[in-house]
């Protein structure tokens, strides 16, 4: 036994000085191997000299732990940022066109007359009510369809007669009236050579004295020889007459719109004359003689012409009457 435990003694002994010699002599105990060498990072070498060391089978003994469940937060969506694009242009519609109804020339109050000579039958002579009988040995005053300003028809009077084949109408005593009529003159140079006219007030029917005339003077006359065109007329004065020069004057083939105002009151006489709604002419307080003690008057239309009786036709269309101011439209 004791010979057991020296030998154990010496193998311990020798196991230790061969410990001792592989650390003092840095050998490989079995035999040289080439190994590269390598340099070691001083920093690496210190963290993994500290790190403790695990033994692989630790390492597999180790129980599986499932990977902590990670929270995802998700962040709110982000508000939208107003949207400052500018709308596009909307059409704006187009507004209902306004449709006027038609202009009605005898519609109004106060009228005492008004002829559009729509109702008459051509080539005759005007058969309203208002309109008094054509006088014998006349026939130049004629509704036509060759030209209207309104309608179908217009009055045509024609070169030949004399003053008293105008169309007549009875105003019975009124003391202030107002006339409207389109006219339109021919395109006969002739027709503007003499001196004519075209409506007339006056208190004979067959008789043309003493009256208020509205007519058309020539170029060169003895009465307005430097504005010839449209005139008032007076005579029955007791000077004699008296003449107003408006020097407007109408072109042929155009239709105008003629408005006169005529008061009447004892013997004096105030009237205005516009045309298409422009005042030409105007007179006021002319003095009347002893043929106007009359109250009775009449109006009369169509074209007469005083001295030779020259040619063109002159048409009268929408006449009217009234006691109050009659428009030329709408």
């Amino acid at each position: 036994m004791a010979i057991i435990r020296e030998n154990r003694r010496c193998g311990s002994a020798l196991l230790l000085l061969l410990a001792v010699g592989c650390v003092s002599t840095d050998e490989p105990l079995f035999g040289a191997v080439a190994v590269p060498e390598t340099r070691s990072d001083p920093i690496e070498s210190s963290v993994q000299s500290s790190a403790p060391a695990v033994a692989v089978g630790a390492l597999e003994s180790l129980p599986e732990q499932a990977p902590e469940p990670v929270a995802l937060v998700v962040p709110p969506p982000a508000a939208a940022a107003p949207d400052t694009t500018p709308p596009p242009d909307e059409a704006t519609p187009p507004e209902p066109a306004v449709v006027l109804p038609p202009f009605d020339a005898c519609a109004g109050s106060g009228l005492l007359l008004c002829d559009t000579f729509e109702s008459n039958t051509g080539g005759a002579f005007p058969r309203a009510p208002f309109w008094l009988p054509e006088l014998s040995g006349c026939g130049t005053h004629r509704v036509d369809s060759s030209e209207s300003v309104s309608g179908q028809n217009a009055l045509r009077a024609t070169a030949g007669g004399y003053p008293e084949c105008m169309v007549h109408a009875d105003l019975n005593t009124e003391e202030e009236v107002y006339l409207r009529s389109w006219v339109r003159l021919d395109a006969e140079p002739e027709l503007l050579e003499q001196y004519l006219t075209l409506l007339e007030l006056g208190t004979r029917q067959a008789q043309d004295e003493p009256e208020l005339r509205i007519g058309l003077r020539p170029a060169g006359g003895s009465l307005c020889p430097s504005s010839p065109g449209l005139d008032v007329s007076v005579s029955g004065l007791s000077g004699g007459s008296a003449t107003g020069c408006s020097g407007f004057a109408l072109e042929p083939e155009r239709w105008y719109c003629l408005q006169a105002r005529v008061k009447r009151q004892d013997r004096r006489l105030d009237y205005e004359l516009a045309v298409d709604g422009v005042n030409v002419l105007s007179a006021s307080d002319v003095r009347l003689g002893n043929g106007w003690n009359e109250q009775q008057w009449y109006f009369k239309l169509g074209r007469a012409a005083y001295g030779a009786s020259t040619k063109g036709a002159v048409w009268h269309d929408d006449v009217a009457v009234g006691r109050e101011p009659v428009p030329c439209g709408p």
